[in-house]
């Protein structure tokens, strides 16, 4: 006999998907702030002023080490110890950091995928050889192997790129060919075998599109880790150099003025970490929509 009262118990699932992460709140909140600051960064040319131009005019006071919001409202964040706009320095410098976030992310993602499926779907030797070298890769600090690449081939945006993109693509393989071991034994890809699909249709036609959303994943995730390693790089002097500006050597030139003029370092590292903590914020409202582990 049915429990009249038996829809006073029922407690409906949890969303999943693109329905929970738009329920979100802090998610969406941060892919609004992500929004803007990458239009920002795009229209940076017709927002900011030239970010290298020293302006020494002497309207109000002395422009060098102008204080922010000051009565002539020329320096929005304050001028630098050359009089040049700290708030054009910090615009230019955050369209550096997303690109080399995302530039960095994406090429990770596929060198990393690739090696990944490789990997996982041959198995024996190809995957011993494979994740010995993948083992080595991860002994080393990320941010020191980076710096010592860099100081090798000379500090540069192609080169902080390329030794980032070097250094990560270990822990996207892993985890990509933890999922292709688990994709390969299902009955549909060993259909396709039987049915003497070659190994490349498989691999692309019936593994990665099943690995998408945990690629979707570590992409934004991985996105943060690599605008602060770059900031790092910047910081030490081993990543942008002047006068590209970017938002680890802003802070990096601040430094020495922290007492006497704190908004100069102030102001680049509210950024970076607003910046970092919304990709954040977004990666692990997209692990718990989309990863079935999380759930």
């Amino acid at each position: 006999m049915t429990d009249p009262n038996a829809t006073q118990h029922f407690v409906p699932q949890k969303a999943v998907g693109w329905q929970a992460l738009i329920r979100n709140i802090p998610a969406m909140l941060s892919l609004g702030f992500i929004v803007v600051l990458v239009l920002v960064a795009i229209f940076a040319p017709l927002i900011a002023r030239d970010p290298k131009a020293i302006e020494m005019r002497r309207t109000v006071g002395n422009e060098v080490l102008n204080p922010p919001f000051s009565p002539s409202m020329q320096n929005l964040f304050g001028s630098d110890q050359l009089g040049r706009d700290i708030f054009s320095r910090v615009i230019f410098g955050l369209r550096t950091s997303l690109i080399v976030g995302i530039i960095v992310r994406g090429l990770t993602m596929v060198v990393g995928a690739l090696i990944g499926l490789i990997s996982g779907y041959f198995g024996g030797f190809v995957d011993i050889i494979i994740m010995r070298i993948t083992d080595i890769m991860l002994v080393f600090p990320v941010l020191l192997l980076a710096m010592t690449i860099t100081a090798i081939l000379g500090p540069g945006l192609s080169t902080v790129c390329f030794a980032l993109v070097l250094v990560a693509w270990p822990d996207v393989a892993r985890l990509i060919r933890g999922q292709v071991l688990f994709i390969k034994n299902q009955t549909y890809v060993k259909a396709a075998k039987s049915c003497g699909a070659k190994n490349s249709r498989i691999l692309f036609r019936h593994i990665l599109p099943n690995c998408l959303g945990v690629i979707i994943v570590a992409f934004s995730m991985g996105i943060p880790g690599a605008i602060m390693y770059e900031a790092g790089l910047s910081f030490f002097g081993y990543g942008i150099q002047p006068p590209m500006p970017s938002l680890g050597s802003l802070i990096a030139d601040g430094r020495g003025y922290i007492t006497t003029a704190p908004w100069y370092p102030g102001f680049p590292g509210i950024v970076l970490t607003l910046l970092v903590l919304s990709f954040n914020v977004l990666g692990d409202a997209l692990v718990d929509s989309f990863d079935p582990r999380a759930r």
